[in-house]
């Protein structure tokens, strides 16, 4: 998975803020290791250094509460952590090059001592902080110091004293530094991976997130999931515009913030529709919207349930308009226009936006048959294409046929359905606003549904239910 610059900037600064949040058990993490050092200290057999040990304990308690502190009074600064890093390393060094450089002990003993268990203890603090930079640094810190430590004898005696070292104090030292430098490294990519799985789990849930503010569930996981994968493909599909008619002129006249609040109560409602007939909507467009049904999951009532949500959302718009006209506002009247064809659709990449979209001349089409409810003073036009997909009773009194239509911005002359406006006097509901009564179902969703579920051959009526 692969993350744009902007992506990754929020990304990191989501971790960064789980990090904060955890950066109190980071800390708390360093009583362990205080108790590890503290344990190492008492059974040290040596005690000629175990006054110096008390001190270093004593200092690193110390260390260890202020941390706490400045966590729990939100004082802890990101810095700091290279500062912990660089005492805790500075601790390994120290008791290293104490028990390596006492004349009463082999190189065996200084390397088997238990205060030294204390590396491995930090090593797994540093790793805590899921950065691979702490790690790295704590574990170079550690090797360089200690190698530097086992080296001195030659600033003093010259390379003779490395071969006055027994085999047993090589291999002894050799295992040591290697134990300490494989678990480094494996500390480090472990930290990589975790960080790679939580960078892709956040993008992941971003992508979901935004996704399903305008997909149905199943299509927003599958797109999530497979993302750019899905590439272009040919496939038959439903597509529906919208638009209020008249907008250009209303926008004229209106205050822009009751323009913007204006369009986004309008776009809620065809999402909330749109979404209830098992459609997905494509694109907004202004005060246009396209909705696709069929794609990119195929559905073998895509027709259907494109018409069944054109007539729902003509009802469901007019409703909204009734409301506002009631509460003195501007009434509103639409324009729908469907039709059922071939359509490519995927994600068509761009140099710097990629839309995931459907184009072909169906798209056309649909977007010209909603501009041909102006010319002829219709709600709806639908094309012959898509009645032909519609059960055999679709059509009541009320729908118009025009043949060899001439269509606005096209050459060829279509079939096409038209309902006119004059049925909007024969709707028999009582207007009432779905958002101002909570238990009232949505209109898109349940009436689809409920007509989905039921006979498919019942007879549509204009003078549909809101």
């Amino acid at each position: 998975m692969t993350f744009s610059n902007s992506a990754l900037t929020e990304i990191d600064i989501v971790i960064s803020e789980v990090e904060q949040r955890n950066e109190l058990r980071t800390a708390l993490w360093r009583f362990v290791a205080l108790f590890v050092f503290a344990l190492s200290v008492a059974l040290e057999p040596d005690i000629v250094n175990h006054e110096i040990h008390l001190i270093l304990l004593s200092a690193y308690a110390a260390i260890t509460f202020v941390a706490v502190g400045l966590v729990i009074s939100q004082l802890f600064r990101p810095w700091l952590n290279w500062v912990y890093v660089a005492v805790d390393a500075s601790l390994v060094i120290y008791l290293t090059a104490e028990h390596f450089l006492d004349p009463a002990s082999s190189l065996v003993d200084a390397l088997a001592t238990p205060s030294l268990v204390i590396a491995f203890v930090l090593l797994s603090h540093a790793s805590m902080r899921m950065r691979a930079g702490p790690v790295a640094a704590f574990a170079l810190i550690v090797i360089l110091g200690s190698s530097a430590v086992v080296l001195m004898p030659v600033w003093e005696d010259g390379f003779g004293a490395v071969f006055r070292l027994s085999s047993e104090e090589i291999q002894a030292a050799g295992v040591r530094l290697a134990a300490f430098t494989v678990v480094a490294a494996i500390q480090i990519v472990l930290v990589l991976d975790i960080r790679r799985l939580v960078q892709e789990a956040v993008a992941s849930s971003s992508e979901r997130a935004n996704l399903a503010r305008f997909f149905a569930p199943e299509t927003a996981e599958r797109l999530a999931t497979e993302g750019a994968n899905l590439g272009l493909r040919r496939q038959e599909a439903a597509i529906l515009f919208v638009d209020i008619r008249g907008f250009t002129s209303l926008s004229e006249t209106m205050p822009l913030e009751e323009i913007a609040s204006l369009l986004t109560e309008y776009r809620r409602r065809v999402t909330q529709a749109v979404s209830g007939c098992d459609g997905v909507v494509d694109k907004f467009i202004g005060d246009g919207v396209m909705a696709v049904f069929g794609f990119p999951l195929p559905l073998s009532t895509a027709a259907l349930r494109a018409f069944e949500c054109a007539v729902e959302l003509s009802n469901f718009l007019d409703v909204w308009s009734e409301i506002r006209m009631r509460d003195g506002e501007e009434p509103l009247s639409f324009a729908i226009g469907v039709h059922y064809g071939h359509v490519i659709g995927g994600v068509i990449p761009g140099e710097h936006h990629s839309e995931y979209t459907v184009i072909g001349d169906s798209v056309n089409l649909a977007a010209r048959l909603q501009a041909m409810c102006k010319l002829t003073d219709a709600r709806i036009v639908i094309s012959d294409e898509l009645a032909c997909k519609l059960p055999r009773h679709w059509r009541t009194p009320e729908w118009q046929t025009l043949r060899a239509a001439t269509v606005p911005g096209r050459s060829e002359t279509v079939d096409v359905h038209l309902l006119p406006m004059q049925a909007l006097g024969t709707q028999s509901y009582q207007p009432q606003d779905p958002d101002r009564n909570a238990s009232r179902p949505n209109p898109g969703a349940a009436s689809c549904a409920a007509r989905h579920n039921g006979d498919q051959a019942r007879t549509w009526s204009a003078t549909s239910r809101a």
